[in-house]
C-alpha cells in the first residue's frame, strides 16, 4: 500500500471523501470560488445517493452535533437539478457545517496533512477562498482513487493551471537566483555568505523557492493522476517523463525500483520492485545494493531480520563523505519488534543479571571484575557504553569503555564524577558519592566508588583498562555481557552476566520501565483525560499567557539518558507502550510518534489495537445505493470502544 506513513483511517478517509464528493457541487455553485466543473453530470448520482443516506461524517462526538445538524439541513436544501434557491440555502447550511467543524476540530485529532485538508476545505467552503484548491485537487488520491477523476474535472478559476504556473516560477527563480547570487550554482559556502550579507534578498530568494517547489508537488501529482499511477509507477518511467518536464532532479536516475506521490515534505515516496516503501527518499549518489534480497550477518548486536534481506540502497549528503543506508519500512518494524522483545526478556531476568555484576565486580580477576564495573555502571547511570572511531574522529564523542583518566575523571571530597561529551556532542555527567560515611546505605554505588578509586589510582591513559594497559573494546564488554558460562580462551574464567542481549539495551530497558511505570500511575489518576492532557503528558506543554509550562515523560526520560526527547521516542522507548498510552482512550497517536516508529494505522502493524472490536456500521444499508463502498465510517467504532473502557474503569469490584 502506497503512502503507509501518510495514509487516512477509517474514520479519516470517510470524513474526506465525502467532503471530496461535495467538492464539484461546492465550486460549480460558489460564487466566490468562479469555478468550471467539465464533468459536472456526474455530481447528479452523488448528490441522490447523500440525500438519501445523509452521511454525518464529521463523526458522534457531541461537540460536532451542531455541525451535523447542519449537514442534515444541507441534505434536506440541496437541490439535484439545480434549483438556484435551494442552492443558496444549502450553500448556507454547508458552510455553517464546516464553520462549526472547524471550531472543535480538536476533537477530530486529525493528523498534520490531515489538518491541511481539513483547513482548505473550511477556507473553500465558508470562505469562497479556492486559493489552495490546486493542493486539494491534488491530494485526492490519498483518500481514495475512485474520487481522483472526479475532482480532477473542477478547472481552477482564471483559467488558472500547473504547467503554465510551473514555468512562471522556474523563470522567477531563475532571475532571484541570478539576482542574488550573481550565478546560476551557488554552492553551500556562498549560500552562507549571501544570507548573512543580504538577508532581505535571500528572503525573497527563499520565497520563490518554496513557491517553485510547491508547483513542482502540484504538477507531479498531476502527471500521475493524467496517466492513471496508482499507487506507483516504475522509476525508469516517470525519470523518463519527469525528464521532459525539466524535473529529472528530483528522482536520482541511479535509483531502481517504483515511485509514488505523497501528500507533504518531499513529492516522491520510493519502494522496491516488490511494493515496500523505503523509510525516507534517498537523494544524492544513490546506489543500489546488489546484495539486497540474501542473509548478511550483523555482528555486532545481531538483532536486525534478513528475511527480505539487508539495506535497499545507500545515499550520500549533500555534505561530508558519510553514507546513508536506507531499509524498507516493514524491515524497520520487525527490526524494531525484535529489538524490544529482546528487551522484554532482559526485563525479565534483570535481577539474575545484576546479580551476577555485584558478584563479578567483586572478583580477583581483572578483566572480569572491570567489565562488571563498566555494565553496574551503565545499570545505574543509563550510561552509553561508546565507540572507539567515534572518540578519534573530528567530533569527538565518548563512552564509558573509552573515557580518559586525566580528561574525564575529576575527583572531590563527595564525589567521582565522571563528565564527558556523549553522542551528538550531548554533555554526560554520572556522580558517585565519595564519602565512605555515606556509601553504606548503597551498597552497589559503594562497590562502584571503590572499584573506581582503585582505577584512577593506576593513572592509566584510559580509565578502564585490561591487565596490559590496553582498554576495551565495545565487543568485549558484548561479549561479557551475553556469556552465560565460563570460557578462559575467551578471557572469561567465571563466565559473563547471562544477559539475553547485548549492554546497549540496558538503555532501552531503563527508558520503557520509565515510561510504563508512567504510563501506569497515569491511568490511576485519571478516569477519562481529554486529549490535550494526554498530549501534554507524553511530550510536555509549552508556556502560555494562561497556563505554566509542564515537561512530558519524553522530556525526563531524555533527561536520563543525556538525549533529546525526539532521539529518546524513536530509539529507546517500546513503541508498543508509546502507542498504548493513546490506545487505552481511543485516542490517535500524534503525528511525530507516527511517523518515527513507521506506523501503518490502518493495518496496526504493532498489534495494539483491542482484538474483541466488531466491524463498523455502515452509515448506509439500502442495496441501491452505488456508493455504498465508499460511505463506510468508523466513528461509531471509536466511540464504542471510548465507551467501553469508561465503563470498564467506572466498575467497582465485588464485595464478598
Amino acid at each position: 500500500m502506497a503512502n503507509q506513513l501518510a495514509a487516512l483511517t477509517e474514520f479519516t478517509g470517510n470524513l474526506f471523501r465525502h467532503a471530496y464528493f461535495v467538492l464539484p457541487w461546492l465550486c460549480h455553485t460558489a460564487e466566490g470560488c468562479r469555478c468550471r466543473v467539465g464533468n459536472y453530470r456526474a455530481m447528479r448520482p452523488v448528490l441522490s445517493c447523500l440525500q438519501k443516506n445523509k452521511p454525518l461524517f464529521f463523526g458522534p462526538d457531541v461537540h460536532l452535533d451542531r455541525a451535523n445538524a447542519k449537514l442534515v439541513k444541507f441534505y434536506s436544501a440541496v437541490h439535484v437539478d439545480g434549483n438556484v434557491a435551494a442552492d443558496a440555502e444549502a450553500l448556507r447550511h454547508y458552510a455553517r457545517a464546516w464553520h462549526y467543524a472547524w471550531r472543535n476540530r480538536a476533537y477530530l485529532q486529525l493528523r498534520g496533512h490531515e489538518m491541511r485538508l481539513m483547513r482548505f476545505f473550511y477556507e473553500i467552503a465558508c470562505k469562497g477562498d479556492a486559493s489552495h484548491l490546486p493542493e486539494l485537487i491534488s491530494m485526492a488520491r490519498i483518500v481514495d482513487k475512485d474520487i481522483v477523476a472526479l475532482v480532477r474535472s473542477i478547472e481552477p478559476p482564471d483559467g488558472w493551471n500547473t504547467k503554465a504556473a510551473l514555468e512562471a516560477s522556474r523563470r522567477e527563480l531563475a532571475e532571484r537566483k541570478r539576482e542574488v547570487f550573481e550565478c546560476d550554482q551557488p554552492n553551500i559556502n556562498l549560500t552562507v555568505k549571501v544570507r548573512k550579507r543580504s538577508p532581505a534578498a535571500y528572503a525573497k530568494y527563499q520565497t520563490a523557492m518554496r513557491e517553485f517547489k510547491r508547483l513542482v508537488h502540484l504538477r507531479i501529482s498531476e502527471l500521475f493522476d493524467e496517466r492513471n499511477w496508482h499507487p506507483t509507477i516504475d522509476s525508469a518511467t516517470l525519470h523518463v517523463v519527469l525528464k521532459n518536464e525539466g524535473l529529472q532532479d528530483y528522482l536520482p536516475y541511479t535509483f531502481r525500483g517504483r515511485v509514488g506521490v505523497q501528500p507533504t515534505g518531499y513529492p516522491l515516496t520510493f519502494y522496491t520492485y516488490e511494493g515496500m516503501e523505503l523509510e525516507k527518499p534517498p537523494l544524492n549518489d544513490v546506489r543500489m545494493n546488489v546484495n539486497y534480497g540474501t542473509w548478511e550477518a550483523e555482528k555486532d548486536y545481531g538483532s536486525h531480520p534478513v528475511s527480505d534481506g539487508t539495506f535497499y540502497c545507500t545515499s550520500k549528503p549533500q555534505v561530508g563523505e558519510s553514507e546513508v543506508k536506507y531499509y524498507t519500512l516493514e524491515y524497520k518494524r520487525r527490526a524494531r519488534h525484535m529489538k524490544y522483545d529482546t528487551v522484554g526478556k532482559l526485563a525479565r531476568s534483570i535481577r539474575k543479571v545484576r546479580g551476577r555484576l555485584l558478584k563479578h565486580v567483586q572478583s580477583a580477576d581483572r578483566d572480569t571484575w572491570v567489565r562488571a564495573l563498566m555494565c553496574l555502571i551503565i545499570d545505574h547511570r543509563c550510561a552509553r557504553i561508546g565507540n572507539t572511531e567515534s572518540a578519534k574522529g573530528k567530533k569527538k564523542t565518548y563512552g564509558i569503555t573509552t573515557l580518559m583518566t586525566k580528561k574525564h575523571v575529576r575527583v572531590t571530597d563527595a564525589y567521582i564524577i565522571l563528565q564527558y561529551a556523549g553522542k551528538h556532542g550531548r554533555p554526560q555527567k554520572h556522580c558517585f558519592a565519595a564519602d565512605p560515611a555515606k556509601r553504606h546505605k548503597h551498597k552497589v554505588e559503594a562497590i562502584i566508588s571503590a572499584r573506581l578509586r582503585q582505577l584512577i589510582a593506576e593513572n592509566n591513559v584510559y580509565l578502564f583498562t585490561r591487565a596490559n594497559g590496553k582498554p576495551f573494546t565495545p565487543q568485549s564488554v558484548n561479549e561479557y555481557f551475553t556469556a552465560d558460562r565460563p570460557d578462559p580462551d575467551k578471557g572469561f574464567p567465571e563466565g559473563g552476566a547471562a544477559a539475553p542481549c547485548t549492554v546497549h539495551n540496558l538503555r532501552n530497558y531503563h527508558a520503557t520501565r520509565i515510561f510504563q511505570e508512567f504510563a501506569a500511575k497515569f491511568a490511576r489518576q485519571r478516569t477519562y483525560p481529554v486529549y490535550e492532557a494526554v498530549l501534554a503528558a507524553y511530550q510536555g506543554k509549552n508556556r502560555t499567557k494562561t497556563s505554566r509550562a509542564r515537561k512530558g515523560i519524553l522530556d525526563v526520560i531524555a533527561e536520563k539518558l543525556g538525549n533529546t526527547p525526539g532521539i529518546c521516542r524513536k530509539a529507546y522507548i517500546d513503541p508498543r507502550e508509546q502507542l498504548l498510552f493513546f490506545k487505552r482512550w481511543g485516542y490517535r497517536p500524534p503525528d511525530c510518534l507516527i511517523r518515527d516508529v513507521f506506523v501503518h494505522e490502518p493495518t496496526d502493524p504493532y498489534g495494539v489495537e483491542p482484538k474483541n472490536s466488531r466491524d463498523a456500521v455502515m452509515p448506509c444499508s439500502k442495496k441501491e445505493c452505488h456508493l455504498k463502498a465508499h460511505l463506510v465510517s468508523g466513528a461509531e467504532r471509536i466511540l464504542r470502544l471510548r465507551e467501553a473502557n469508561s465503563a470498564r474503569r467506572r466498575k467497582k469490584p465485588a464485595v464478598g
